[in-house]
């Protein structure tokens, strides 16, 4: 699993920082958190692929975050995607991409579902392609849950910024440890589908015997699954407390340093200080602070340096910067 930050600017590109996106490299499949203005170079030069099952979600409609999709979606009919692709984020995010299609020719080959995500009623609002103003489903919201697989789930909170915004976790479940292929071989078990699903700690049928990875030591103990918690721009707030709770990894906006406090408060963003704090009370166990004011363009470790007085592990996005989570 590969954490990769694409842009950590915040509301205007400088020369070493892009507009705000987060991409998640997991398992088959891409996951994308936010995104900015022209993110796709980032995309291609981070050597993503652009033919992956993949997972956007957007936190809140400011341009910054958002105005990046649509070209993203034209360059990947131009490539002749086939992946499919589901899309989450705020009530008329397809009203959104539908004016696209209908204004700008926006159009989606491969499989699309956009997913609007109706707080108020606690409801997602499923909608299949870019051609249709009627919604395929409804489903209720339970829990904050708005999208499960047999390895992960995903979360979200509503937090307090100047429009209607959400943060967002990313929830792996339990893990198998490490495959110990000697052993399957040892009980005659050959190299096949079996080992996936031995890997997986699945108890499988060989030879007419039942046969449990963990017991008989093909596969090490039950692990926990990691967690990344992205809070898109926000004030202080409780609900990102609530949701990012014992995470490995907090992705916090950082808009301002300090000695802008008043002004990060009237703005309803975050300063340096106010991420580490919600790292801290959350009990995180790494921060990294991004949506980077364009004011620190040339001191931006300002930033890094006040928040490591209260959360020592902290470190200062960079676009492009890398993290694998063991």
């Amino acid at each position: 699993m590969e954490l990769i930050i694409l842009g950590s600017a915040a509301a205007t590109p400088i020369e070493n920082r892009n507009l705000p996106s987060i991409a998640l490299r997991y398992k088959n499949q891409i996951l994308l958190f936010d995104c900015g203005e022209d993110f796709q170079r980032r995309f291609a030069k981070a050597g993503l692929k652009f033919n992956k099952p993949m997972k956007i979600f957007i936190t809140h409609f400011h341009g910054d975050h958002i105005l990046g999709l649509p070209p993203f979606l034209f360059r990947l009919s131009l490539n002749d995607r086939t992946a499919p692709m589901m899309i989450f984020g705020p009530r008329n995010l397809f009203l959104y991409l539908y004016i696209h299609r209908k204004i700008l020719g926006l159009k989606a080959k491969y499989p699309i579902k956009i997913v609007e995500i109706d707080h108020k009623n606690q409801k997602l609002i499923e909608f299949e392609g870019l051609d249709s103003e009627i919604p395929k489903r409804t489903i209720k919201i339970n829990g904050n849950l708005i999208f499960e697989t047999n390895y992960f789930s995903i979360k979200y909170a509503l937090v307090e910024h100047s429009v209607i915004t959400f943060a967002y976790a990313f929830i792996e479940k339990p893990r198998y440890g490490k495959f110990v292929p000697e052993r399957a071989r040892n009980l005659g078990i050959p190299e096949s589908n079996l080992w996936k699903k031995l890997q997986e700690g699945q108890i499988i049928e060989f030879n007419g015997k039942l046969i449990d990875p963990v017991k008989e030591g093909i596969v090490g103990p039950e692990r926990p699954g990691r967690k990344i918690t992205y809070s898109g721009d926000l004030k202080p707030c409780k609900s990102l407390i609530d949701l990012g709770r014992d995470s490995d990894l907090l992705i916090h906006e950082a808009t301002f340093a300090k000695a802008l406090a008043e002004t990060a408060e009237d703005k309803k963003h975050s300063t340096s200080i106010d991420a580490a704090n919600d790292a801290k009370k959350m009990g995180a166990k790494q921060l990294i602070l991004t949506h980077i004011s364009a004011r620190y363009q040339s001191d931006a470790l300002i930033l890094l340096e006040e928040a490591k007085e209260i959360f020592p592990n902290t470190i200062l996005a960079e676009d492009l910067l890398k993290i694998e989570l063991k």
